[in-house]
């Protein structure tokens, strides 16, 4: 295939990952409009936005380890941990709240650096060891806990998930869009991005030329779980209390948000602009199934139902017909 051809998949492949979170957008934005016409009231507008900004936030640690080849099942643990040490580091006390915030980055650090360990020193597949990462979390939360809500989030942080910008802007959205702009100009602009994309794309290659993947994937792991307690601050202070139950479902949206944008399973490929296409998508597509009253189990099947597709689309690469020489001499 001639360089121009490899060319011309690239930039269909690359089309076809944009349009399709779009054309899927628009679906739902139509079909929620002849359905739930309430969808478009200035309050539900401020309940997709704050969706965007908490499941955008997991997305983008989530993009940044997909793209080293692994996956993060640890997240929403991490969020969990993060309402509990401030519970308990601050009593609830503004007075304590700087010290709640660094001890949370540190469990953060802790679990990122475990979940890289497990991957590049011992080998565990990145499933199995965010996963019991994950088991690990939720078993210290949920003792804490004893299972219920419980503990009490310093008021002085409630800013970070019930405050509004300019009057009607969620917090957490803006949040989310300074840190996907940070994340874009490190994956697009710098030298760490590039290492990274090289060491999803092919590791034996990326060493070769000098980069040390090991380091990348740790990095990638330990920026997914510090992004994962940011996220687990907005939930806490939005809703004032621990409770590990509101952020289970944020793994799979997470995964969901950065598939459905075009980031792929296998590494290598994606932007930080797919997971912010997939992580609108997914929001829109959330808070309509709860404005038609749709329970917990039916916004689990919807999101696996659309990793499935999305990964089941990316399994099809774009063909090319190849043009022999005696086509070329009949144009």
């Amino acid at each position: 295939m001639t360089t121009a051809t490899t060319g011309s998949a690239s930039v269909l492949t690359r089309l076809s990952t944009v349009l399709a979170p779009l054309a899927g957008l628009v679906l739902v934005l139509v079909l929620a409009a002849v359905t739930t016409p309430q969808m478009y009231t200035p309050d539900v507008v401020r309940i997709v936005l704050f969706q965007v900004g908490i499941i955008g936030i997991a997305a983008l640690g989530q993009t940044l380890v997909l793209l080293t080849g692994g996956i993060d099942l640890s997240i929403s643990g991490a969020m969990a941990m993060t309402s509990v040490v401030l519970a308990v580091t601050t009593g609830g006390s503004d007075g304590r709240l700087v010290a709640g915030v660094l001890l949370s980055l540190a469990a953060g650090l802790a679990v990122g650096l475990l979940n890289g360990g497990l991957v590049v020193l011992r080998g565990v597949p990145p499933f199995v060891a965010t996963f019991a990462s994950l088991v690990l979390v939720q078993g210290v939360v949920i003792a804490w806990t004893g299972g219920a809500p419980s503990g009490r989030i310093p008021a002085g942080l409630s800013w970070l998930g019930q405050g509004r910008v300019l009057g009607q802007v969620p917090v957490p959205v803006v949040v989310f869009a300074l840190l996907a702009l940070a994340a874009l100009v490190v994956l697009e602009r710098t030298t760490a991005g590039r290492r990274v994309y090289a060491t999803g794309f092919n590791p034996d290659a990326a060493r070769l030329s000098g980069v040390r993947p090991g380091l990348v994937v740790v990095g990638c792991y330990v920026a997914s779980s510090l992004l994962g307690v940011v996220a687990g601050m907005v939930n806490a202070s939005y809703i004032g209390y621990v409770d590990a139950a509101l952020v289970r479902s944020l793994n799979l949206d997470s995964i969901a948000a950065a598939v459905i944008g075009g980031v792929a399973l296998t590494g290598g490929r994606g932007r930080v602009g797919n997971t912010l296409l997939g992580t609108v998508m997914l929001a829109v597509l959330l808070t309509w199934l709860i404005q038609l009253g749709a329970g917990a189990g039916a916004r689990l099947v919807v999101s696996g139902a659309v990793i499935v597709l999305a990964v089941f689309m990316q399994g099809r690469p774009v063909r090319i017909p190849r043009i022999t020489a005696r086509e070329k001499d009949t144009t």
